[in-house]
């Protein structure tokens, strides 16, 4: 049983026309929202950094069999 290629094409027309619609209403919430981002980013960062300090930190008391 083979597919029409019409409604092929069809399906795959409305797919892309609501993944850019998606993609530009992301863009849109996340620039309308532009310091809450900053924010969370900021965060992640120091909540990165944090663990690589404990890690060196944890790396430094380990004794070494050289």
């Amino acid at each position: 049983m083979t597919d029409n290629p019409l409604g092929l094409w069809w399906r795959k027309a409305i797919v892309f026309i609501a993944g850019f619609a998606l993609t530009i209403l992301g863009i849109t919430v996340v620039l309308q929202q532009w310091e809450a981002v900053v924010l969370v980013f900021k965060a992640f960062i120091g909540a990165f950094l944090a663990v690589i300090g404990l890690v060196i930190l944890f790396s430094a008391t380990l004794k070494r069999h050289d």
